[in-house]
């Protein structure tokens, strides 16, 4: 059995199943193909002579996958008619096997599919009177049996965080007539597959072919939720030209405006995301800017690469190598970024908070605060969620719209959770926008805010015992659940990766420390050195910028060397000790960064993270995190020929991914996060200059690990116009959140 399966494997299915006639006669007879005798073309003659053998009378009709209607006597009326027209050498006929897929290149180094030509065979219909019309599917095929009788030349692999591990299927390209069913293809498939290597080869419990893995050009049918979608957008744009004109009329008359009608207005929404004027305001760290834009850039360059890996790479094992290189740590650990954007939200809402306190002599309007934090962050990601429940699916097509393009599956029961922001708990293994568990942490920690907010006003150094108390027990937590659940250090021969991130990586208590971090420097940033800056002497600054840099490094290069094939296993507390404590020394890292850049001891490092251009990059951090995994999951899952792996290729489709993102992010600032400030202050009146909202003065967001999984996401609100950064003495900060996956791997 093993050895016809392992034929079958490389010969039969991916290739040719017939010896080929090379007589001069037959090459030069006019009636020859190269494709004759593939296993394409056998399949639709070895098809139609089952169906006559069948001599089947009944017509049985099956519906299933998306209302589909098959008829199994059609189908086999259409095997056979195009099997005659195949040997008529009728193009038409032709192009049915054609667009089969054929012998992968690479298969031992990881390529185990063949797509095939999908496009050809949607759009392959017959030119008789008889409608025949392709249906394209991709088949499974299992070759476990085979890969396990090769003679492996050794176990270099066994050793790296991301196993390497045999092949179990190869995916075939095939192309059928739309009356057949996905049951009754499989039965074919087999049929044929037996035909020449006998019944021991085929597995009858094996499913080949399934009706989710199928597709017609069938004619679009608009659900009530695709209307409601396209009506929504065209409202949203025709709004955005309403007031766009009313705008520019008034304007031109020099007439007043009502801001409720300007609300959408490209011309007033636009000069707030673009215009940069520089304050020298003790209430505003520049710095944070150029932080947050960094993080959002290090995110989607994570989080692509956890999407490439998913593609149909002729190479694919090289991963297994790549990931034993130090390059592949800005990937594998890149979801310390969260981290940067936790302990920023922790540092504004403590800087905000005070800010509102002394206003109103410690006072807190906490329900008005939960409101605007809602209302501000909320409509970005409501309409990506209707985005992937309606128009989403007519986003893409082909071999990788079905292994990727199911994000709107995810969504169907998941929605929800999403819009209250507790997808984390839920359902942390299906959240419908992966990133956004960000979201739903950072949400968290807002609501409970007051909690560690208010007794820091009334008591000041006092309250910090309580939280320090808090912020250490958070830690012996993430300590406890690794050393239970037998974690070990940064993925290393981790066999349980999906649950690791669910009870280490989403929970909103393993976040808490890194959080509160940025409370207390906050607390003490505001109290202590608001409006002044701290001399320092030249060595202690360079001694700071030394230690900080070279913690840095530790908790970014610190675990390559466990990753080394030659290197012993980590023991289990190790990794319990690494997770929690890197992740807080990465925030105080960071925490010198802003306090060094604030007084002054910055130099050339915070005159970059300071220039105006990220001020203006950063208002757009907080749509680009909502919006850049769907971005990069539509450009994947659209992909019908092959790719190659390599970090040039990856940087590559980073760049489209971030340019596209960042395309739509700007219409998504313009359409619905600037019209909801306009609406807001035209409601409720100009927001309080110390109002405290984290969400909007942290936008932040994660980066997920490729291989490994952990999509980070801060959120970035929308930032006032300009010139109110003076005035309300606001932070700035940006928002931003890569193993889906994938991220769902992540």
């Amino acid at each position: 059995m093993k050895a016809h399966f392992g034929v079958l494997a490389v010969a039969l299915l991916f290739a040719t199943v017939c010896a080929q006639d090379t007589s001069s006669n037959y090459l030069l007879s006019g009636h020859s193909t190269p494709l004759a005798s593939s296993f394409a073309h056998q399949f639709f003659t070895l098809a139609s002579q089952r169906a006559e053998l069948a001599n089947r009378t009944s017509t049985q009709v099956i519906r299933a996958y998306e209302d589909r209607a098959y008829d199994d006597d059609l189908c086999e009326r259409d095997i056979s008619l195009i099997r005659d027209s195949i040997n008529n050498l009728e193009e038409w006929a032709l192009e049915f096997p054609d667009t089969w897929g054929r012998l992968p290149m690479g298969l031992f180094w990881g390529h185990t599919i063949s797509m095939g030509q999908y496009e050809e065979c949607v759009a392959a219909s017959s030119t008789h009177t008889t409608e025949i019309r392709g249906q394209y599917c991709l088949a499974s095929v299992n070759i476990t049996t085979f890969y396990q009788s090769v003679k492996k030349r050794g176990e270099e692999f066994t050793r790296i965080s991301y196993k390497q591990t045999d092949p179990e299927i190869f995916e075939l390209g095939i192309c059928i007539p739309k009356t057949c069913s996905a049951s009754k293809t499989d039965a074919l498939l087999k049929y044929a597959i037996t035909h020449f290597y006998g019944q021991d080869v085929t597995e009858s419990d094996f499913t080949m072919v399934t009706e989710t893995r199928c597709k017609y050009d069938a004619p679009i049918e608009l659900r009530g939720i695709d209307i409601f979608a396209i009506i929504f957008f065209s409202l949203i744009i025709f709004f955005m030209v309403a007031s766009s004109v009313y705008d520019y009329i008034q304007t031109r008359k020099g007439a007043p405006k009502k801001p409720l009608l300007v609300a959408f207005s490209v011309l007033t929404n636009a000069p707030k995301i673009f215009t940069v004027k520089k304050v020298n305001n003790p209430n505003v760290i520049h710095c944070l800017n150029g932080l947050r834009c960094f993080s959002m850039m290090w995110v989607v360059f994570g989080h692509g690469y956890m999407t490439f890996y998913d593609l149909p790479h002729i190479n694919r094992n090289k991963f297994y190598t790549w990931v034993q290189t130090p390059y592949s740590m800005l990937v594998q650990n890149g979801s310390l970024c969260v981290d940067t954007f936790f302990f920023m939200s922790g540092l504004l809402m403590c800087w905000g908070a005070f800010r509102e306190m002394e206003r109103t002599k410690g006072k807190l309007n906490i329900p008005m605060m939960y409101f605007h934090r809602y209302i501000r962050l909320t409509p970005v990601v409501a309409v990506v969620v209707l985005y992937i429940m309606s128009l989403y699916k007519y986003s893409g097509a082909g071999p990788m719209w079905f292994k990727l393009g199911t994000q709107d599956k995810r969504c169907a029961d998941t929605w929800w959770a999403t819009l209250i922001y507790v997808q984390n708990y839920a359902f942390p293994y299906s959240i419908c926008i992966s990133q956004s568990w960000y979201l739903a942490v950072d949400t968290q920690l807002y609501f409970l805010s007051p909690l560690f907010l208010i007794p820091l006003w009334k008591w000041g150094k006092k309250a910090l015992v309580p939280i320090v108390i808090v912020l250490i027990l958070c830690l012996g937590g993430t300590f406890a659940t690794f050393m239970l659940n037998d974690f070990t250090l940064f993925r290393v021969q981790d066999d349980h990766v999906d649950l690791r991130q669910r009870l280490t990586y989403y929970p909103t208590h393993t976040r808490i420390p890194t959080w509160l971090i940025g409370v207390i420097f906050g607390y003490f940033l505001f109290t202590r050195n608001r409006g002044r800056q701290i001399p320092m002497s030249k060595p202690m600054v360079l001694t700071g910028w030394f230690v900080a840099f070279g913690t840095m490094l530790a908790c970014m290069w610190g675990p390559y060397w466990r990753i080394l094939p030659d290197t012993p296993d980590s023991p289990l507390i190790e990794g319990a000790f690494f997770e929690p404590l890197s992740r807080t020394s990465w925030a105080l890292s960071i925490g010198w960064i802003v306090w060094a850049c604030y007084n002054g001891h910055g130099g050339l490092v915070n005159d970059f993270l300071s220039w105006g251009f990220f001020t203006g990059f950063s208002r757009l951090c907080y749509c680009m995190y909502v919006i850049h995994r769907i971005v990069q999951l539509v450009n994947a899952a659209r992909l019908q020929t092959d790719t190659h792996f390599s970090n040039y290729d990856a940087i590559l489709r980073w760049w489209h991914d971030f340019g596209i993102t960042l395309t739509a992010s700007i219409f998504a600032t313009l359409a619905f996060e600037a019209p909801i400030l306009g609406i807001e202050k035209a409601i409720f009146g100009k927001p309080a200059p110390k109002k405290p909202t984290p969400g909007e003065l942290a936008r932040t967001a994660p980066v997920a690990a490729a291989a490994a999984a952990a999509e980070l996401e801060p959120k970035p609100e929308p930032e006032a116009e300009p010139e109110s950064e003076a005035k309300e003495t606001k932070t700035e900060i940006a928002p931003v959140p890569t193993n889906e996956e994938n991220p769902s791997k992540a």
